[in-house]
């Protein structure tokens, strides 16, 4: 499972206070969304290409490919007694507006089998992609290395009934 979820440390995370920014910025889960996903799709390209020359992993017959399922989701923070206090002086104030308190996150699984529980939990599905296709190159080199295996079994059967 990957995810975007911010971190969350077991201390007390009290900080003096940051001047205030002149341009907001995204949350950090929102900016990590879009390298989320593309180590989503380095992650499914080697495993295609590893389980397609069958090295170094068990358990998976050539064929097989990574199924994606992505939940897009909000984390809500639970409101503290401050930021209550902080929002009703401000809808005193006349300010209609007020901050949310969101954080937009998103987890991506990667299964080697079809989940219907992710799905049935509202995860979208994105199937596996097609298997890589050999360059040009490679598939003359695989057919001269066949034509090649095939004259030398010519060659021994040859030599046999002689």
């Amino acid at each position: 499972m990957l995810h975007t979820l911010p971190h969350f440390s077991g201390k007390d995370d009290s900080l003096p206070e940051e001047p205030p920014v002149k341009k907001e910025k995204l949350a950090s889960s929102t900016a990590n969304i879009a390298r989320l996903v593309s180590i989503a799709e380095i992650i499914k390209r080697e495993f295609a290409s590893l389980v397609s020359a069958n090295k170094g992993i068990p358990h998976n017959p050539p064929g097989t490919l990574l199924h994606q399922y992505n939940i897009i989701n909000i984390l809500l923070e639970a409101p503290t007694k401050e930021t209550k206090r902080v929002d009703v002086l401000q809808a005193l104030e006349g300010k209609s507006h007020l901050r949310r308190n969101n954080t937009p996150y998103m987890k991506i699984y990667l299964s080697t089998c079809v989940r219907d529980d992710l799905v049935t939990t509202g995860a979208t599905y994105q199937p596996a992609p097609p298997p890589p296709k050999k360059s040009r190159s490679a598939r003359a080199r695989a057919k001269k290395r066949l034509e090649r295996e095939k004259a030398a079994q010519e060659v021994q059967d040859v030599e046999q009934t002689v």
